[in-house]
């Protein structure tokens, strides 16, 4: 009898550890992140858009106010930005393409912080807020 009851806490064990597993596999890499009310997604939308025409004039410069922005959306819905194994993937991603200029103006490690910077607006923000109307890209010929 009492071999019988250890296999079943056992089993009913196995059993919760296993529902917990697909629980937590289920939220991890869901964003867990407040919404922003409607005035700061227009605030913010309005600053990313002055950010990316500015990297046009001056890449370097452009970046780091992008990390600023990208730092008060984030803080704004709760992130936690303390601990880097615990920030966002898009910002810790931003940030190592930034630091791939090693000072030396590099625009395409610029370009790919940039865009993970975009990412973390557009998350916020929403991108109908972030398209400008009339935006037509140019492309090269």
């Amino acid at each position: 009898m009492n071999q019988a009851i250890v296999i079943a806490l056992f089993v009913a064990v196995v059993i919760v550890l296993i529902a917990v597993a697909v629980v937590l596999a289920r939220t991890v890499g869901k964003s867990r992140l407040r919404a922003l009310p409607e005035e700061a997604r227009g605030r913010y939308a309005n600053s990313w858009k002055s950010i990316e025409t500015r990297f046009i004039e001056d890449p370097s410069a452009a970046v780091q106010e992008a990390d600023k922005v990208a730092v008060m959306i984030l803080s704004e819905r709760g992130a936690i930005l303390t601990d880097e194994k615990r920030m966002p993937k898009d910002l810790r991603e931003a940030r190592t393409a930034a630091s791939m200029d090693h000072g030396q103006r590099d625009t395409e490690a610029m370009r790919r912080a940039m865009v993970h910077y975009k990412e973390i607006v557009d998350d916020a923000v929403g991108t109908a807020h972030t398209r400008r109307e009339g935006y037509r890209r140019e492309m090269a010929s």
